[in-house]
């Protein structure tokens, strides 16, 4: 009874062994047949790349950034000092302040002051961050023209200081730094745009070198007939 465990055991390692071996033979088949590819391959990540290049640099307007950030300088209380609900207030006053700045009041009169169409249009190239653990925020505008990024981010923040101002008495924001006009684009990125059009080139190549692996049922040599019928191939004809 024990040697026939072991045999049985045995058999069942062994086909194991052979399943493992046929995983691995196939998978250096696929190989193969990629590197029969590589040219096909090396044509279409070059031309992707290209296109990419190209396409980024012909077909894409550069946009231009312009940021400016503001204060909000903590309340000090009448003995001189900041105490700690003057603080918890401020933080408050924050986070409520990055959500008023692209509220449709404010945005509607920066469109009238440098001439778009509604609010949508300038809350659309808008963007307020805060950065972490501090009472500065950044207004950032990104448009196809430097000059109008500029005037965008300048008049969201003076509109919004003079309505907080008016509405509700809130006169503790300072602009820190205004923003200026730049010819330098920041966008759109050149070498991320050809990476990313080489990648699609290069995930193409391997995707047609592999589906023709798989799609290809015939039997080239005399080892993969051996394989597949389970018999050995006793003499061959060569091509003529």
């Amino acid at each position: 009874m024990v040697s026939n465990k072991v045999s049985s055991h045995d058999t069942l390692v062994n086909v194991s062994q052979v399943e493992n071996h046929e995983e691995v033979i196939d998978l250096l088949e696929l190989f193969k047949s990629v590197l029969k590819y590589i040219k096909l391959i090396i044509v279409l990540c070059i031309l992707f790349g290209v296109g990419g290049f190209f396409g980024t640099k012909l077909l894409i307007a550069p946009t231009y950034t312009a940021s400016t950030s503001i204060y909000l300088t903590p309340q000090i209380s009448e003995s001189g000092s900041l105490d700690y609900n003057s603080q918890m207030a401020n933080s408050k006053l924050v986070t409520n302040a990055v959500n008023l700045l692209t509220q449709d009041n404010i945005m509607s009169e920066v469109a009238k002051d440098v001439g778009l169409d509604s609010a949508s249009s300038v809350k659309n190239v808008v963007s307020v961050s805060n950065e972490s653990n501090t009472e500065i925020i950044t207004i950032s505008a990104t448009t196809t023209d430097p000059k109008l990024s500029k005037d965008i981010a300048n008049d969201t923040v003076s509109t919004f200081i003079r309505t907080m101002q008016k509405n509700l008495n809130v006169r503790n924001i300072e602009v820190v730094d205004k923003a200026k006009l730049s010819y330098v684009p920041s966008g759109p990125n050149v070498k991320k745009n050809t990476l990313l059009a080489t990648m699609v080139g290069f995930v193409l190549g391997c995707g047609y070198a592999t589906l023709r692996f798989l799609f290809d049922n015939r039997l080239r040599t005399k080892e993969e007939a051996e394989k597949y019928l389970g018999i050995p191939v006793f003499c061959e004809i060569p091509e003529l």
